[in-house]
């Protein structure tokens, strides 16, 4: 259970930083709300990959008063869950075909382990992409996800946990006067510097995110 109480916050500046030509625009909010009787204004961290909302605009956030922090709220049903009980699946296929492995000498054992350890893998690949692509649909339809066009710029390089290099797409998005360079997902995609395409802001939190590749693939050939 999360700590904190939902308050409704004003958003009393937002500050954009893009002097990095290279990177994305980095935005900092600074929210003002009521709060036992007094006025808190808390600034948040700066965040990449967010089209900010406008100064004035109420957004309801978790304040933790001990901690001193505003949250967002949840925005949809974590994937933690399922992805664990798919690994504790896994691992006690693992197991099994292990000691059938020390314990017996016939391949009739062990083959259908492994087939059966292949085949729960692909379907845990292909039902985490349907769920992503009903949710993502679900969500354009109750207006949470909003189109915004995007010219697509390129990739930047960056460094994961293990400090192995990968690509992030990265669009150009012009947004209440400004322009932003936002960076979202990361690997390949079938597009060249300077096609125009759409990609979808979450009203909730100003998080900017790509179609499904289904999705954007259709909308590309449109």
């Amino acid at each position: 259970m999360q700590r904190g109480e939902i308050v409704q916050a004003v958003v009393k500046k937002a500050e954009i930083n893009d002097s990095d030509p290279n990177g994305s625009t980095l935005v900092t909010l600074t929210y003002c709300f009521s709060w036992e009787g007094r006025t808190l204004e808390i600034q948040q961290k700066p965040q990449y990959g967010i089209l900010p909302p406008s100064e004035g605009e109420r957004q309801a956030l978790r304040w933790d008063a001990k901690s001193r922090r505003l949250r967002e709220l949840p925005t949809g049903r974590s994937l933690v869950m399922p992805i664990l009980l798919y690994a504790f699946g896994l691992s006690f296929l693992v197991l099994a075909g292990g000691f059938a492995a020390v314990f017996s000498r016939w391949f009739s054992v062990i083959f259908p382990t492994t087939i059966l350890e292949f085949l729960s893998f692909i379907a845990v690949v292909i039902w985490l992409s349907r769920r992503q692509r009903r949710t993502f649909q679900a969500q354009l339809n109750d207006g949470i996800l909003r189109p915004v066009q995007a010219t697509f710029s390129g990739y930047v390089r960056r460094l994961d946990s293990s400090n192995e290099i990968y690509d992030v797409p990265l669009y150009l998005c012009s947004w209440n006067g400004r322009t932003y360079r936002i960076e979202s997902g990361s690997g390949r995609r079938p597009y060249r510097p300077g096609d125009v395409i759409t990609i979808y802001r979450d009203i909730r939190n100003g998080h900017v995110t790509e179609a499904p590749g289904r999705f954007r693939a259709l909308r590309k050939h449109r």
